[in-house]
């Protein structure tokens, strides 16, 4: 093993091997220490990433417990944090400062106290102010700078699996100066995002900012603000089939959430119109990355399924036999609407058509696109092409989204009580088709209302140039 690089956990020799590796990581990278307290899961979530690869050898939370209660058999277990975000340590251990995962240790802390909901309550209960006074305490800690959220500023997230691998591979000295150069050039470009919207919005004097303010003025820095966030995106997840790392996904999140954050910052203070503007589209753009994000993660594991034809194959017979049970012709006689209206007979088991050409795929093509598509071109046929408005295209979408989520709740109920083998697929699969469509309706509703306001803008200018005119 190259020299510096810290031994993974994930042991061969099997369970005595296994067992014997966790133990001494535990011992390279925590030690007893009075007065100081590791979250359980923090803990257990950095064995898991320090795996990476050699996932089949993880073992599971409870004997991970056990594991460190073996190397720390006096540790004690505290539950710390207010209502709602309390969270199990373990009392009278820390990380040690020159431990490979310290960075990104701190980093997880200050990203699960910015999500607990009450960082002060949340700071108090965790001792975490009293570690930065009594520096030199325990000599393995260290302060770490933070922002007013709580998040460092000063780390950035590693993969230390990979790092670790790659120092074995070639130079450790220069793979650790290039990780490390490399993500200070990450942080940078992070830091400075927010950097600019203070800078920006701080920098305007108050006549600008009422000039900002002005209807038709907030309506053309809108269609800015959209290209702006469709552009962002792009860069960012520009396909939810893309094949990312979970971690990848949930930095994505979390960059948005920062973004939105650092706006609404930079815009205390400043007229309500002009706040109201610029929440509306960042919250678009937040939602807009929240559903790809959720889409990708099931995505990653629908595929897992799919690659397993005995799975699929299971899934597709209770299918079949569900489909035929009496408990789902209920649901489809209450989904048959008034016989009186003619718009019905459009609508009528356009779901049940559209899950049964999905039923059909299973089986014949392991490639999650081709389901989406199908989907997709059902969205449209029953969907799309009908509507001659926008407001026949809402009211067409949420009858249909209501329908389908109807028969997928049925189909669970189903799976439920009579087909338990095939349940787990069916509940992913579940999950996919039901979010996927509320991500297409969805996002058409945005994208018509943001043309709707370019449109509006457009209509302004050509009524201005229209009143110079000689």
């Amino acid at each position: 093993m190259a020299e510096g690089v810290p031994a993974s956990p994930s042991g061969g020799g099997g369970n005595r091997g296994l067992h014997s590796g966790i133990i001494q990581w535990l011992v390279d990278n925590f030690c007893i220490c009075e007065g100081y307290s590791v979250p359980r899961c923090l803990m257990y979530e950095i064995y898991v990433e320090t795996c990476g690869q050699n996932a089949q050898n993880q073992v599971n939370p409870a004997t991970f417990g056990k594991l460190v209660r073996l190397v720390f058999p006096d540790l004690g277990t505290r539950r710390l944090g207010t209502r709602g975000s309390a969270r199990y340590h373990y009392d009278g251990i820390c990380i040690k400062k020159s431990s490979f995962f310290y960075a990104q240790y701190c980093y997880l802390l200050g990203e699960k106290r910015h999500h607990s909901g009450d960082l002060v309550a949340f700071e108090k209960s965790t001792n975490y102010s009293s570690i930065i006074q009594q520096e030199g305490t325990c000599e393995d800690h260290s302060p770490v700078k933070t922002d007013p959220v709580g998040s460092p500023l000063s780390e950035f997230r590693r993969c230390p699996f990979w790092e670790q691998e790659l120092a074995k591979k070639y130079s450790c000295k220069m793979m650790t100066f290039l990780a490390d150069e490399y993500c200070n050039y990450c942080q940078d470009i992070l830091q400075n995002v927010g950097d600019l919207l203070t800078s920006f919005w701080k920098s305007l004097q108050q006549d600008t900012v009422m000039l900002m303010s002005l209807p038709d003025v907030c309506q053309l820095f809108k269609c800015y603000d959209i290209q702006l966030y469709k552009g962002i995106e792009d860069i960012l997840l520009h396909d939810f089939l893309e094949d990312v790392s979970i971690q990848y996904l949930k930095s994505v999140r979390l960059f948005s959430k920062k973004f939105k954050l650092w706006l609404l910052n930079a815009l205390e203070g400043f007229p309500a119109l002009l706040q109201i503007s610029k929440l509306k589209e960042v919250t678009v753009f937040v939602k807009r990355l929240r559903r790809k994000t959720y889409l990708s993660n099931m995505a990653k594991t629908m595929r897992m399924v799919l690659k397993n034809n005995r799975r699929v194959s299971i899934l597709k017979s209770d299918l079949h036999t569900i489909l035929h049970q009496v408990t789902l012709d209920i649901s489809k006689k209450a989904l048959a609407g008034d016989p009186s209206n003619k718009d019905d007979e459009l609508e009528k088991n356009s779901e049940m058509k559209c899950l049964s050409s999905l039923i059909s795929l299973l089986g014949t093509s392991t490639d999650l696109s081709v389901f989406l598509n199908c989907l997709s071109s059902n969205l449209q046929a029953f969907v799309f092409q009908p509507s001659r408005s926008k407001e026949e295209f809402i009211k067409l979408a949420a009858s249909f989204q209501l329908r389908w989520n109807f028969l997928l709740t049925a189909v669970s109920k189903a799976m439920t009580l009579c087909h338990r083998d095939s349940f787990g697929s069916w509940h992913l699969f579940h999950l996919l088709l039901l979010e996927y469509v509320i991500h297409i309706l969805q996002s058409c509703i945005e994208e018509e209302e943001e043309e709707e306001d370019v449109g509006s803008v457009k209509e302004m200018l050509t009524d201005d140039q229209s009143l110079v005119q000689p």
